[in-house]
C-alpha cells in the first residue's frame, strides 16, 4: 500500500514537472516570437547631414575664424575644407570645375570669377552683395552680374622685430636706400635681415610690382599701361625695366637671396619669429600665425615707399571673393552660407583671420591692431593692385612676370633679358599663341 502511495506521488510530480517545462517553453516561444517581430520592424534612420565643400588656398590654420563662425551659424552641416598651394589652386579648379569637380563654394581671383562667368559655371550673386562698395564688386562683375562675395583686402608688407628695431636704433625707412641701408646695417650686426617665402612666387612679384607702382605706373605714361598692354601697344622691357633698378638691388645687396626660393610662408614665418631675422615680408593674414609661433614677440610693421618722394604705398586689394559652382547638388544649401558671409559678423569673422585688412562693406571699418598704425595712410590712401589693370589675361601676364622673376633671382636669366622675354610671353597670350 506503502509502494502505492509512492508511486503515485511520484507520478504526480512528474505530471507537475511536465506541465510546468510546457509553460516555460510556451512562453520562450512567446518571447522569441515577439523579439521576431520587433527585429523586423525597420528601425527609423536619420537623415544624413549635408557636406558643404569649400575650396581655398589658404591651409586651415588660416581661415579658424571664418570656420568657428560657419560650424556655429550652420550645426546642420558638416563643412570640408579643401586646401590647394596658390602657385596650382587655379590650374586645379580650372580642371575640377570644367568635369563637374569642383567645391561647393570656391575661392576665386579677379580673373578666375569673370572667365568662369563667362563659361556659365558660377550663380550670380548680384542681390546679395548690394551693401559692398563698388570697387569690390568691379572686381567680380561679368556683364550686368556679380559672382562673388568680396573678402577682406590683402597686401603685401614688412613685419618687423621691434625688439631689434630698438636695440639697433632703425626708424621706419620712408625711401628704398634707407631700406637697403638698414638691411645692410643688420647684416653688420651678425643677423640675417628678412625672412621671405618665396618658393611661392606672388610674393616676389608682388615686392617688383610695388616699386612700379612707385615709380613708372605713377607717370602720366604709366598710368595707361595696362591699358595700353590689352591692346598690344605697350612693353615691360622699353617701360617698366628702365626703372626695376631698384627692385634689383634687393638681390644685390643679399637681401633676396636664392634659398628663398625653396622656403615656404610657414618656413619664413617660423626663421623670422624665432629671432633669427629681424625683417619678414607677409601680409595682414599672417598676423595670427607669427603670434602662434612666438606669443611674446613684438612686431610693427612697414611699408616701402616711392623712391623720389617718399610716398608710402601697399601691393594688394580685394584679391579674391567667395563664389557658388552653379551645378553642385547643394547649391541652395551653398547660397546660404555664402550670403552669411555677407553678413557684419561673417565679415568680421573673415577679418579677425587677417586682422591687418580692412572690410569692403559700407560704412563698416574694423579697428586694426595698433601693429598696423604705420599703415593706415598707405591702406586708405596708396592701396594697388597693378595687374589687375593689365587686361583681360591680367593673371596670366603677372604669373610670366612671377616666373621670370624668380629666374633672376635663382642667377639664370639677366634682368634686361627676363623683360625682353616677358614682352614676349605677354605678346603671345594676348594674341592667343
Amino acid at each position: 500500500m506503502k509502494n502505492v502511495k509512492m508511486l503515485r506521488l511520484f507520478f504526480g510530480i512528474l505530471i507537475s514537472v511536465a506541465v510546468t517545462m510546457s509553460f516555460l517553453c510556451g512562453c520562450a516561444s512567446a518571447i522569441s516570437d515577439e523579439a521576431q517581430q520587433m527585429a523586423s520592424v525597420p528601425k527609423e534612420e536619420k537623415e544624413p547631414r549635408k557636406l558643404i565643400r569649400i575650396a581655398a588656398w589658404y591651409e586651415e590654420s588660416y581661415i579658424t575664424n571664418i570656420k568657428a563662425f560657419l560650424a556655429n551659424r550652420f550645426p546642420e552641416y558638416d563643412f570640408e575644407y579643401i586646401y590647394t598651394q596658390r602657385t596650382n589652386y587655379e590650374s586645379v579648379i580650372d580642371s575640377q570645375i570644367s568635369y563637374d569637380g569642383a567645391a561647393d563654394i570656391i575661392c576665386v581671383t579677379e580673373n578666375m570669377a569673370k572667365r568662369y562667368a563667362r563659361g556659365g559655371y558660377l550663380v550670380p550673386l548680384s542681390k546679395m552683395v548690394k551693401g559692398f562698395s563698388e570697387d569690390a564688386l568691379d572686381k567680380f562683375k561679368y556683364l550686368n552680374e556679380y559672382y562673388a562675395v568680396p573678402s577682406v583686402s590683402s597686401y603685401e608688407c614688412f613685419y618687423v622685430n621691434k625688439e631689434y628695431f630698438e636695440k639697433f636704433g632703425f626708424k621706419p625707412p620712408s625711401v628704398y636706400t634707407d631700406f637697403y641701408d638698414m638691411c645692410a646695417k643688420i647684416r653688420e650686426n651678425g643677423m640675417k635681415p628678412l625672412s621671405s617665402g618665396l618658393k611661392d612666387k606672388e610674393g616676389l612679384a608682388s615686392s617688383a610690382m610695388a616699386i612700379m607702382q612707385a615709380t613708372y605706373f605713377r607717370t602720366p605714361e604709366g598710368e595707361s599701361f595696362g591699358t595700353r598692354l590689352g591692346e598690344g601697344k605697350a612693353s615691360f622691357y622699353e617701360e617698366v625695366y628702365p626703372h626695376m633698378d631698384i627692385w634689383y638691388k634687393m638681390i644685390e645687396e643679399g637681401i633676396f637671396t636664392r634659398d628663398m626660393c625653396l622656403m615656404d610662408k610657414k618656413a619664413a614665418i617660423e626663421e623670422f619669429a624665432s629671432g633669427k631675422t629681424v625683417i619678414l615680408s607677409g601680409g595682414p593674414e599672417d598676423y595670427n600665425q607669427i603670434y602662434k609661433e612666438n606669443p611674446t614677440i613684438k612686431l610693427d610693421t612697414i611699408a616701402f615707399g616711392g623712391h623720389d618722394d617718399g610716398t608710402e604705398l601697399l601691393t594688394g586689394g580685394c584679391e579674391y571673393g567667395f563664389a557658388v559652382v552653379k551645378d553642385n547638388q547643394n547649391v541652395n544649401d551653398a547660397l546660404k552660407v555664402v550670403r552669411s558671409l555677407t553678413t557684419l559678423m561673417g565679415q568680421r569673422a573673415i577679418w579677425k583671420d587677417s586682422p591687418g585688412s580692412k572690410t569692403y562693406l559700407k560704412n563698416v571699418e574694423f579697428e586694426m591692431p595698433h601693429e598696423f598704425d604705420n599703415l593706415k595712410d598707405a591702406l586708405e590712401n596708396n592701396l594697388y593692385l597693378p595687374y589687375t589693370g593689365w587686361g583681360y589675361y591680367s593673371r596670366e601676364i603677372s604669373v610670366e612676370l612671377e616666373n621670370e622673376l624668380q629666374q633672376v633671382l635663382l642667377g639664370r636669366e639677366d634682368l634686361e633679358d627676363a623683360f625682353k622675354r616677358i614682352d614676349e610671353k605677354t605678346k603671345a597670350i594676348v594674341e592667343g599663341n
